[in-house]
């Protein structure tokens, strides 16, 4: 390496460690105690140029659907949110259009129902003109023993997690093969890949179907320019998993062995992901699921 080439290392790294803090608290409002460092804000890593692009993020109102809704919005696209508590949306559209300059429409919407979500991107095309980036993000689990699982349960969760996915990049879809572009985004987990103590054995089986069918539908509109792939996230301090993010035993027994890194998540550390396989960055990706586990499936 010559002269210039290793000056410029040097400069790098002593600006990444100018940048990070020892932390007291990762997420200091659930009491999870910090192991590590963690940097001292969340800042954008680059521009990637989704302005005039226009996005569906289904279950927007909170968890991980609101980091994706914010940074698909600061990115520069205009979003189109979708949950069933609309007030919540309202309140968040009326944030993000004074923070990011972006038009942002909420529309309620139970991704259970085939007409729900066929009736959200009819409205996101008559009002937008398109959808050029979907977002299958909800997802829930219903947790007892396979005994005691009903299948009530069992329909529940895979018409939540599974069904909802297929009918909306099928519903996007629609639109995307005419204008032979866009860009589908799965919700898996790192479920999707083996079982834990917990018993979700509908959820683990909806969310393995969610890889499945994001690497069929890569291949089948991988002709018309769309791509399809899909995030699996591992533990984040959302309303689903703060619980046991928060249980001391879980915590140390479960997730902890399992983290590769030294710190526990941050809910906008899922930001990145969701603008970079959206964005012309990804362009020859598909098929794919991005892991944002800690190291999770390393082990």
């Amino acid at each position: 390496m010559d002269t210039y080439a290793t000056q410029a290392v040097l400069a790098s790294i002593s600006t990444t460690l100018k940048c990070l803090t020892p932390a007291v608290s990762l997420i200091s409002a659930h009491g999870i105690e910090e192991v590590g460092f963690h940097e001292l804000k969340v800042v954008p890593l680059m521009e990637y140029g989704l302005k005039e692009k226009v996005a569906i993020v289904t279950g927007a109102s909170g968890g991980l659907g609101e980091q994706f809704a914010h940074a698909l919005a600061e990115s520069g696209a205009d979003v189109v949110l979708a949950a069933r508590r609309l007030d919540v949306l309202e309140t968040l559209c009326e944030k993000i259009q004074k923070d990011y300059g972006v038009k942002a429409i909420p529309i309620r919407t139970n991704v259970t129902v085939e007409s729900d979500i066929i009736a959200l991107v009819k409205r996101t095309t008559d009002e937008l003109g398109t959808v050029d980036i979907m977002v299958n993000n909800v997802g829930n689990y219903v947790s007892k023993p396979l005994l005691e699982q009903t299948l009530d349960d069992w329909e529940y969760v895979m018409r939540l997690n599974l069904t909802s996915a297929f009918i909306g990049s099928r519903e996007a879809a629609r639109v995307m093969i005419p204008q032979k572009s866009g860009s589908i985004i799965n919700m898996a987990s790192t479920f999707s890949y083996g079982a834990t103590r917990f018993q979700v054995v509908s959820y683990y089986a909806a969310k393995a179907g969610v890889v499945a069918l994001t690497k069929a539908l890569a291949v089948e509109l991988g002709e018309h320019n769309i791509r399809v792939n899909a995030i699996a996230p591992g533990f984040f301090p959302t309303e689903q998993s703060i619980d046991a993010m928060t249980d001391k035993e879980i915590r140390e027994q479960i997730i902890e062995p399992r983290t590769a890194l030294p710190m526990l998540a941050e809910k906008e550390w899922i930001r990145g992901a969701v603008c970079f396989l959206a964005s012309e960055d990804a362009k020859y990706i598909t098929g794919h699921v991005l892991a944002v586990d800690g190291g999770w499936l390393a082990f």
